[in-house]
């Protein structure tokens, strides 16, 4: 029916597994760790992948992180089996990418009917069409070993940028200031000319400018024009206020206007909670390469923490106010 790659460093757990599932009509191959589950799932493109979390050179977990970040198996269904069983363990191998999580006092019938499931739901999301199945790939150990890095290593940064963002509200007291230390956080890390956001208050389209390297006045225009066009709204209603502690905007002084120039603009909505319309995120830069899918990524990943943010901003100084 089905081809699963199970791994586990206990033989007597190998045996049961493949046993159980064999009586199913499945074709089970099982390995002994982590890091070789990666190796066959990448050569053997299975069905279904079950993991043991606790093995030696690799995690389940980093297994099973591994093989959802990558296209070509993020469609095949994994399973962990294991003796952990706290809420802590079941969340982060959510998190993780598993799609159930067996403790090893399972029942037969129990794995039996997971790996139906979790291959009945596959089929689901899938919508009828075939899973994408790449060729099969031989990966050495360096080859595990350098994926597993760089995953580690990007969620790391995520991890970091999220939580500097989410921490701006304990260090930066006032609402104006906080949004001023966001749009720098944002500028900085994606590198851009300019950075604004559109809120809309009940005064009207509040826009907020930060000058991250020096441009002139005739930047900042084009991008609060650009600002205006995606919202739909005349440039006028955008009532834009500028954060520019370095000095950054050449106001009467000459630059050169190849080095200013608005050359790349890029713009998101930031999620709205309680009904309120979305702010709008928008970036601009001077570089002639413009923004690059890091940057986009970037932004996806910064976009629901900024919104946050921003909120308990606006929420805690009306409650000042009042």
């Amino acid at each position: 029916m089905a081809l699963v790659v199970a791994a586990d460093d206990s033989p007597t757990m190998r045996r049961i597994v493949a046993g159980v599932l064999t009586k199913q009509g499945h074709e089970v191959v099982t390995v002994a760790d982590g890091l070789a589950a990666v190796q066959a799932v990448f050569r053997l493109q299975p069905d279904v992948v079950v993991l043991d979390v606790q093995m030696p050179r690799l995690y389940g977990y980093t297994a099973a992180r591994l093989l959802k970040d990558d296209w070509s198996t993020a469609e095949i269904p994994v399973v962990l089996l294991t003796s952990l069983g706290a809420a802590s363990d079941r969340y982060w191998g959510e998190r993780n990418g598993a799609d159930r999580y067996l403790t090893k006092d399972f029942e037969a019938p129990q794995l039996a009917d997971t790996v139906a499931a979790v291959l009945a739901d596959a089929e689901q999301r899938r919508g009828g069409r075939p899973r994408l199945k790449a060729d099969p790939q031989e990966l050495s150990d360096d080859d595990v070993l350098e994926r597993t890095c760089e995953v580690l290593d990007r969620t790391l940064f995520t991890t970091s940028l999220v939580a500097e963002i989410t921490a701006l509200p304990s260090t930066v007291v006032g609402f104006e200031a906080t949004v001023g230390a966001v749009l720098g956080t944002v500028a900085r890390v994606v590198d851009a000319g300019a950075c604004a956001v559109v809120l809309p208050l009940p005064e009207g389209l509040r826009t907020y400018v930060t000058v991250g390297v020096p441009v002139d006045t005739g930047h900042l225009s084009e991008l609060l024009a650009r600002c205006a066009a995606t919202l739909d709204v005349p440039v006028t209603d955008l009532m834009p206020s500028l954060s520019d502690p370095a000095g950054l905007l050449a106001e009467g002084r000459a630059m050169d206007p190849g080095d200013v120039a608005l050359r790349s603009f890029l713009s998101m909505p930031l999620p709205a909670a309680g009904g309120r319309p979305p702010a709008l995120l928008a970036l601009s830069t001077c570089d002639e390469t413009g923004f690059d899918d890091a940057a986009l990524a970037t932004l996806r990943i910064l976009a629901a923490p900024i919104a946050l943010v921003l909120d308990h901003a606006r929420l805690t100084s009306a409650a000042v106010l009042a």
